[in-house]
This record gives C-alpha cells, sequence and structure tokens, in this order.
C-alpha cells in the first residue's frame, strides 16, 4: 500500500460500511490537498515578503489543517467533516485580520486576497456531505456565507478595518456584496450539481444492486442448470444402461417369439396337411357306404358322422387358406391400381350385382399404390361381397367405393345401406374367426376375419361404423 492510500485510509475500519468508508477518505484526502496548497502558498509568501507574520501563521495553518484527518483517526467522522467545511472560512478570515497588523507592508489588495479563499471554501461541504445530511451541510454553508459577511464588521472590531487604516476607496463595501453573490452563485450551481451527480449516483447504485441481484440469479440459474445436466447426464447413463438391457432382452424375447411363431407355423402347417389325408379317406369310405345296406338307426348316426367330416374338411381348408395368405405377404409387391381391382370384383360378383339390382358407385381420389395385388384384392372383394350378403331387402342395394391419400398411405372406404351391425352388442367379436350377427344367410363368419388379418399384414389399420338398419362403413387404411 503506497502512502498516499495509508493516510487517506487513516480512521478506517473493517466494521464501517462502504458509505462511511468513502467519506472518511475523501476527507483525508481534500484536508492533505488543503496542507499541501496551503505549504505552497506559504513557500511563495515566503520568497516574496520573507518571514512576516503572515507567512509564520500561514505555516502553522499547515498543521492546523491536519486536525480532521486526526478527527477521523479517533472516530469523529462527523467532526472531522464540519471541521474541514468551517476550517479554510475561519483561518483565512483569522490570516486576512493578522495580515493588516504589518502596518508597514500593508497594501490595499490584502482587503482582498483573502476574500478569494473564503468564496472557495462554499464548494467543500457539498464535496465531504450529502444532500439528505441537510443540517450539517446547511450549517457549514451559513458559517461560512457569515463569515463573509461579517469580514468588514469582524475587521473593524480588531482596529484593522479598511477606513480604519486610511484607506478611501469609496466603493468598498460594494465589495461585500459581490463577494456575497459569487457565493450564493457558487453555492447554488454547486448544489445543483451535487443534485444531479447524487441522483445519478442513487440510480446507478439502485442499477449496480439490481444487476448484482441478476448475476446472482443467473449464477444460481447457472447451477441448478449444471446440476440438472449432471443429474440428466447421470441419468441418461442410466437410461443407456437400461436400454442395453432392454434391447438385449427384447432381442432375446423376439428370438423366442420368432422361435415360437415358427414352430406354431409348423405345427399348424404340419395338422392341416397331415390331417388332410385322413378327412378325405374318411370322407371317400363315407361316399362307399350302402345305405341301403344300414338299419334305421344306423343311417342318422352315419348322416351325423358324414356332416362332422365335411365340417372338420372345410375347417382344415379355411386354416390352409390362412397360412396360404400368411406366405403371400413375403411375396414381392407391385404397383396396383384400385379402379382394376373393383373391375376385377365386378366380374367376379357380376351374377349377384346383376340378381339383387346393385348399385356400385366409386369416388377414386386416390388410385395407385404399391402393395401385395392379391391382398388388396382379397379385402375389398369380402367387403363388397358382406356388403351384397347383408343387404337390406327393404332397400335399392347401394355400394359406395372411396379413396384418398391420409399422409402416406390409402383409405379405401367401403359404405353401404345393408342390414347394419349393433356395434355396442357385437364390436368386441366383430373380426372373430367364425363369428355371425346375421344368420338369415349363408356364411361361414371368415371374411371379415380374413379382412382385418390382411389389413395388418400389409401394416395398416381397419375401422367400422355401423347402426342396425342404417348400413355399415368400413374404412381400411394401408
Amino acid at each position: 500500500m503506497t502512502l498516499w492510500q495509508k493516510i487517506s485510509n487513516i480512521g478506517v475500519s473493517p466494521a464501517m460500511d462502504h458509505d462511511k468508508k468513502r467519506v472518511v477518505v475523501l476527507g483525508n484526502r481534500a484536508t492533505i490537498l488543503l496542507c499541501v496548497f496551503i505549504f505552497m502558498l506559504t513557500i511563495v509568501s515566503f520568497i516574496f515578503f520573507g518571514t512576516i507574520r503572515t507567512t509564520i501563521i500561514s505555516f502553522v495553518c499547515c498543521f492546523i489543517f491536519l486536525t480532521p484527518v486526526l478527527l477521523n483517526y479517533v472516530g469523529q467522522v462527523n467532526a472531522a467533516r464540519i471541521t474541514l467545511s468551517v476550517l479554510v472560512g475561519t483561518i483565512s478570515l483569522a490570516v486576512s485580520i493578522a495580515d493588516k497588523f504589518e502596518y508597514i507592508l500593508l497594501e490595499e489588495m490584502q482587503y482582498f486576497e483573502f476574500r478569494l479563499t473564503m468564496i472557495a471554501s462554499t464548494i467543500f461541504p457539498f464535496v465531504i456531505f450529502n444532500l439528505k445530511e441537510k443540517k450539517l451541510w446547511i450549517s457549514a454553508q451559513v458559517y461560512n456565507f457569515l463569515c463573509i459577511v461579517l469580514y468588514d464588521p469582524i475587521h473593524d472590531f480588531f482596529g484593522v478595518g479598511y477606513y480604519q487604516l486610511g484607506f478611501t476607496g469609496p466603493n468598498y463595501y460594494f465589495i461585500n456584496y459581490m463577494v456575497g453573490a459569487a457565493f450564493l452563485v457558487i453555492a447554488a450551481s454547486t448544489y445543483f450539481l451535487k443534485y444531479s451527480f447524487e441522483k445519478y449516483e442513487t440510480e446507478n447504485v439502485k442499477l449496480i444492486k439490481q444487476l448484482s441481484l441478476k448475476q446472482k440469479e443467473l449464477l444460481y440459474a447457472n447451477q441448478v442448470i449444471d446440476d440438472q445436466r449432471k443429474m440428466l447426464s447421470i441419468e441418461n447413463e442410466k437410461l443407456n444402461e437400461d436400454l442395453i438391457k432392454k434391447n438385449e432382452q427384447l432381442q432375446a424375447t423376439n428370438q423366442e417369439l420368432i422361435s415360437h411363431n415358427n414352430n406354431l407355423q409348423h405345427f399348424s402347417y404340419t395338422i392341416s396337411h397331415n390331417l388332410r389325408g385322413p378327412v378325405a379317406s374318411l370322407k371317400g369310405l363315407f361316399s362307399l357306404i350302402n345305405e341301403n345296406e344300414l338299419g334305421e338307426d344306423n343311417k342318422h348316426l352315419v348322416e351325423h358322422l358324414n356332416k362332422s367330416v365335411i365340417a372338420l374338411d372345410n375347417t382344415i381348408r379355411d386354416l390352409n387358406h390362412i397360412m396360404e395368405m400368411r406366405k403371400d405377404v413375403n411375396s414381392s409387391k407391385e404397383t396396383v391400381k384400385v379402379s382394376e381391382i373393383i373391375k376385377d370384383i365386378k366380374q367376379l360378383l357380376e351374377n349377384e350385382m346383376a340378381e339383387h339390382d346393385v348399385w356400385l358407385t366409386t369416388q377414386l381420389d386416390a388410385n395407385e399404390m404399391v402393395t401385395v395385388r392379391a391382398m388388396l384384392q382379397s379385402i375389398v372383394y369380402n367387403l363388397v361381397s358382406n356388403a351384397i350378403k347383408y343387404r337390406s331387402p327393404d332397400k335399392q342395394v347401394i355400394i359406395n367405393i372411396r379413396s384418398k391419400w391420409i399422409g402416406d398411405k390409402m383409405q379405401i372406404e367401403v359404405q353401404d345401406n345393408g342390414l347394419g351391425i349393433d356395434l355396442d352388442r357385437f364390436k368386441s367379436n366383430l373380426f372373430g374367426l367364425y363369428k355371425r350377427f346375421h344368420n338369415h344367410t349363408e356364411g361361414k363368419g371368415l371374411g371379415l376375419f380374413l379382412v382385418k388379418l390382411q389389413t395388418e399384414m400389409l401394416g395398416g389399420t381397419i375401422q367400422v361404423e355401423s347402426k342396425p338398419g342404417v348400413g355399415s362403413t368400413f374404412r381400411v387404411v394401408v
């Protein structure tokens, strides 16, 4: 720490707040600067006038000006500031009076020069006091102003007044008015400068506090973000470990499912093909039976056995059909036009449509797609066939087929005005195998099962809306 800093910090303690420390440092520095200034004036006075009373008094005043520093040292901060505020005016007045006793060297200018330093004392209260300390700075200013106003009366009191010592300037007393006016002008100007300075300083302090608060909030937010980042990193590591484990489990489960699926397919294939031979043999044997040689009781028994064998044969055929469809999904895909599929379906159902006077309309906003042709044709065929099969006897049969794009998939909608389905009762079993909801027509309940199965094989979905007596709408998205 430099000598200047050491002197500036005389009287400063760690317990002081920031504002008080600044006041002490400011007072010490102002005091030291005044001492240096008075010392330089003393040297100049010595050079020009030699060792006269005024020069000696000026030298002594250099030490008197150290009084505020001593008061700060003992903790009397306000007393130090008051002393510093009035010291310039007081010492200037005292030296001016002492100076007038040098009658031999006395000049008229000596009644004016000390007034200059007294005017300078105007700014000290504003420098070392805040405006909110009104009692302190107003008291100091009033004292300094009185020193100027009473300058001549005090000199007259000590017998060294201007006219008492033989000077005859007629406008001398007017100087007091000019000096007082100058004092007031400087005081007012300094006041407004101080007011502006403190206003902006207060705003700066508020801004600094706000910035400090924001900085703390940012630091806290950064700390929270950093903590969360660390937590996320740990969680990510755990998730990665869990994902690796889950992936391994899924791969194992997938392999197991593939194995089970292959086993089930092999089992289904074996059952369906191995049973076809014995069932065909049974059908052949039943065809060789001579019913005339059977008794009446045996005829009914054989008839029931024959029906059971036929039903078993149909079931095995359906199972083979489903197995073949599962193979078809792996066949090569091709570009298919919905309009051509509908044309083929019309030819396949030509007799039924003519017999029941079916009106079939189309609105194809989407036509071409890449898919398995046989499966798509089977889906549309089963829906149109069901619409004819479960038609309403009291209405003109109308079937509407519409298509459009939904994203990158095509929606095919088949709407009829037939008997409809009670979805509240049958929705859960609607696409079940061998499930039927109308018994007045022939059928095995395989159509909708195949439609849903093939739609899902193509990676699509199916939805249905239906009301009894109104009709049904099936929407297939593939």
